[in-house]
């Protein structure tokens, strides 16, 4: 099954992703069309607003990330063969509890009543695996799949994830920092990578809706659209769904409870009035230092910042301090970031500092989470509720702590901590916790 089939491509990306393709019995297309007299549309994204360049062309700003769409291109496009149904194993050996299970079969008896549809899940729900049999039915039907996020290391995470589940089915990969083209079948991809599919998937799994740079980004909406099929399905998966999603989907499940049936950890808020001026001296205070070496007595420990400099000096201090610690730093245009993100996994790191890039889409065992001047204006109620689910997401009770450093309690703090209450007040109250002893 070429992997290409279905793609809509300008004829540089042939050249450098499937330079063997031979293009004369491509179906082509203008790459730029108009729409009225006035105006013209990039047939990849939609977007009108070109700009004109002296040479006597026009180019598409929107969607230059994935290579310059002109007035002078055209597309190439190969029709989609039909998939024969088949027997599709999933080789995943867990087990859904009695929640999971219910939203997973109520998911695909829902399919023919609607065509979008929200899985709520808090973080470390199990949101990836009440997905199998759903993915599994599509795929036994010949139907095309795609798995996207907005993140490359969501992705990263899902495409070992499903590899792992369905180890004899070939699941294509592609991001900007790395593409593995295995049919076109089953994909996982970031949302961007979409713009280059033309109603193709059967199905499309949006997985953190609400996550930057897809929310609130009409162009990557229509990406997403663009590539599914007229007739296909797409299911939302968010801890924190936006409020527009939730008006517009057709179904949705709510699970308020992780796997393990432990309390989502809630945060407690460390109140130091002089945190913003002693970090703009870069300084940290002796109590706050203290703190950071209560918690690394119990857990390894993901320390989060809000801005790259502030990392960096916050690396260097703590390493005066603490010497002996294996730490780091990651970050997003980090040449080593899916390298440390590993390495934490493996244990070779005791602290992570990081930016809000590892907010979403990764799982360590056996820690603790800090945010440092959790009251910055980055740290938006959606991006302090998913940092705080890092916390005690797998493996044995640890006594992982939440703590949100800052000078202020802000609006966004109060929501963050209001809705992880929120969400355990629901979980025992549909039996869904073991240990309501920790609830706060």
């Amino acid at each position: 099954m070429e992997a290409y089939r279905g793609q809509r491509l300008l004829r540089s990306e042939w050249e450098k992703f499937y330079p063997s393709v031979d293009l004369s019995a491509a179906i082509k297309s203008a790459a730029v069309k108009s729409v009225n007299q006035s105006q013209e549309a990039c047939q990849r994204c939609d977007n009108q607003s070109l700009v004109n360049v002296p040479a006597g062309f026009s180019y598409c700003p929107a969607c230059l990330t994935l290579g310059r769409v002109t007035t002078k291109d055209d597309f190439y496009y190969f029709e989609p063969q039909q998939i024969k149904a088949r027997r599709i194993l999933c080789q995943w050996t867990g087990e859904l509890s009695e929640a999971q299970k219910s939203i997973a079969d109520q998911l695909v008896s829902d399919q023919d009543q609607g065509s979008q549809f929200l899985i709520w899940a808090v973080t470390g729900a199990g949101k990836t695996e009440i997905l199998f049999p759903l993915i599994q039915k599509n795929l036994s039907k010949g139907r095309r799949v795609a798995l996207t996020s907005p993140r490359v290391d969501v992705c990263n995470e899902l495409y070992l994830r499903f590899t792992k589940a369905f180890p004899y089915e070939k699941i294509g990969l592609y991001h900007g920092q790395r593409r593995i083209d295995a049919g076109n079948q089953f994909i996982v991809c970031t949302v961007h990578q979409l713009f280059r599919y033309f109603q193709l998937f059967d199905l499309i799994i949006l997985d953190e809706v609400d996550a930057f740079p897809y929310a609130g980004d009409p162009l990557l909406q229509r990406a997403t659209l663009k590539a599914l099929h007229p007739e296909g399905k797409l299911v939302y998966l968010s801890a924190t769904p936006p409020k527009n999603v939730k008006q517009t989907v057709d179904r949705w499940y709510r699970l308020p409870a992780r796997y393990h049936r432990r309390p989502l950890p809630v945060p407690r808020l460390m109140l130091l009035m002089s945190l913003d001026k002693q970090l703009r001296k870069a300084k940290l205070s002796v109590k706050l230092l203290k703190e950071i070496g209560r918690l690394l007595e119990k857990n390894d420990l993901l320390l989060f910042c809000p801005s790259i400099d502030l990392l960096e000096q916050v690396f260097k201090q703590l390493m005066k301090v603490y010497p002996d610690a294996a730490a780091t730093t990651v970050y997003a245009k980090d040449d080593e970031r899916l390298l440390k993100v590993e390495n934490m996994r493996e244990g070779k790191y005791r602290l992570l500092i990081t930016t809000t890039i590892l907010e979403r889409g990764v799982t360590f065992e056996g820690v603790s989470v800090m945010i440092l001047q959790a009251s910055h204006p980055v740290f938006n109620k959606a991006a302090l509720v998913q940092i705080a689910g890092r916390a005690d997401r797998k493996g044995e009770y640890q006594q992982a702590e939440v703590v949100f450093a800052a000078s202020e309690r802000t609006r966004a703090i109060k929501a963050a901590i209001a809705e992880i209450r929120e969400n355990n007040r629901l979980a025992e109250k549909a039996g869904l916790l073991d240990e309501v002893q920790q609830l706060s």
